[in-house]
């Protein structure tokens, strides 16, 4: 899409100016991690082997090193604020009414099943683009705030449409209505409301999507001012509680910071939904272990502190019940340190330029990524997938990503899914000792790409 182009020119060019490719890298001794004993059968070896904890690939002389120059800590949120105050500078909806239709067409031609695995009646998308009116879209034009963790939805309904669930890799979580997840706190342009006012059209920085009226605060010019400020503070522990705004906010959201950080707590400025719709804003004490000023120094140490947050946590398709999926995981885990990527995968590989290696053989791919690297600020990605080099082990690159699963395919040919369905750490030839998945199947051979995120001194 031409807005998504757009976004990622410019990101490009903020790291090619804050960055210089090609730094010379300090010879680095391989990382030997102690692997932890097994506490019970592991889908796989490198599940059983590998610790599960960031911190065991840290290396001693290189841990606290600021992997980006203070220096450049002004230019970077300068940055980075521009890109999550876009849907408050845009004159029109970057999206047209085509773009947005496109979803009801389709699914009107194939419903899918629902949440019971049956198939969808012929009028599930139908009702929902009647009830969408797009016929006199946009009909609204107003910058607001999220108010709660909430979703950007295809069609305006919570219900989910899913392809045959008897297919491998398909039924929940894939529901192809579910855009993305969005925390509280979160600028938006809210560009059309469906006919029945309950459910609103609105514009983030990262996608469009459906979200209920009621999770939405519309905005005055003193709201803005008090959210376009370099000053924001990144909630860097999940489950936050915000009590005097009555919600939880995760990694990944963003707050106003009301007044000077003291050192053990900050205080931020969080959305209220007022009576009339209107935002009201809540001042909210949070301890420094739950919120940090940003940009938090970007260091191998707090990039693996924020990373075993996530470690574990189920994976859910587009942030779909409050999870998160392979993208989801890398945008949040980047946000605290002034990186706000994209939310798909392949934006996200584009980000600041990318190493190609899908021409490369194994062996080379596990050596380029090795060489040219940075640990905790280099992203491999694959079609449909993106990871997180952390180090190595044994000479082979480690990685941290949430995954559903490896393909499979069993003796008669029939292909399948071998299951992990959470966030870990792995080698990128996880699974290749399991008959099922082999060395035919293991993630390498999709490998297309390494992505710096930062460069080294």
């Amino acid at each position: 899409m031409q807005s998504m182009s757009r976004r990622l020119r410019f990101a490009a060019l903020c790291v090619f100016l804050l960055l210089v490719w090609g730094c010379a890298k300090a010879p680095r001794a391989p990382l030997v991690p102690t692997p932890a004993p097994p506490t019970g059968k592991g889908e796989v070896q490198d599940l059983r082997v590998l610790p599960q904890d960031l911190n065991a690939y840290l290396r001693p002389n290189t841990a606290d090193r600021p992997l980006y120059p203070r220096e450049q800590a002004g230019l970077r949120m300068e940055s980075f604020l521009q890109i999550w105050l876009t849907p408050w500078n845009l004159g029109r909806p970057e999206y047209s009414r085509r773009a947005v239709e496109t979803i009801f067409r389709r699914f009107e031609k194939s419903p899918g099943f629902g949440s019971n695995n049956q198939p969808n009646g012929p009028a599930f998308a139908a009702s929902l683009h009647s009830l969408a009116g797009l016929g006199s879209y946009p009909n609204v034009m107003r910058k607001a705030l999220t108010v709660k963790n909430t979703n950007l939805r295809g069609m305006p309904t919570k219900a989910p449409r899913f392809a045959d669930p008897s297919l491998p890799g398909e039924g929940y979580p894939f529901d192809y209505l579910q855009h993305t997840a969005l925390p509280p706190g979160t600028p938006i342009l809210v560009t059309h409301a469906s006919r029945d006012g309950s459910w609103v059209l609105a514009e983030s920085a990262l996608t469009f999507g459906w979200l209920p009226a009621t999770d939405v605060a519309y905005v005055d010019e003193a709201t803005i001012a008090r959210f376009s400020t370099p000053r924001l503070a990144a909630v860097v522990k999940d489950q936050t509680s915000l009590p005097e705004a009555g919600i939880t906010a995760d990694v990944g959201a963003i707050f106003p910071l009301a007044g000077p950080p003291d050192a053990s707590s900050v205080t931020v400025l969080v959305p209220r939904r007022g009576g009339s719709g209107q935002a009201e804003i809540a001042r909210v004490r949070l301890p420094a272990t739950a919120a940090v000023p940003m940009p938090m120094p970007m260091t191998p140490r707090n990039v693996a502190a924020v990373g075993n947050q996530f470690m574990g946590k189920i994976y859910g398709w587009g942030g779909i019940d409050g999870k998160r999926d392979c993208s989801a995981l890398t945008h949040d885990l980047f946000v605290p340190f002034g990186i706000y990527l994209p939310r798909n995968s392949a934006s996200q590989a584009a980000y600041g330029g990318a190493i190609p290696l899908g021409d490369m053989d194994n062996a080379q791919k596990e050596a380029t990524i090795l060489s040219h690297g940075v640990p905790f600020a280099s992203l491999v990605w694959l079609k449909g997938h993106i990871l997180v080099y952390v180090g190595e082990y044994k000479g082979h690159p480690v990685v941290f990503h949430d995954m559903w699963g490896l393909h499979t395919f069993s003796e008669t040919g029939r292909d399948g899914r071998l299951v992990i369905g959470r966030a870990v750490v792995t080698t990128l030839r996880a699974g290749e000792e399991v008959p099922a998945v082999g060395p035919t199947h293991i993630l390498l051979n999709r490998v297309r790409s390494l992505s710096v995120l930062v460069s080294p001194y």
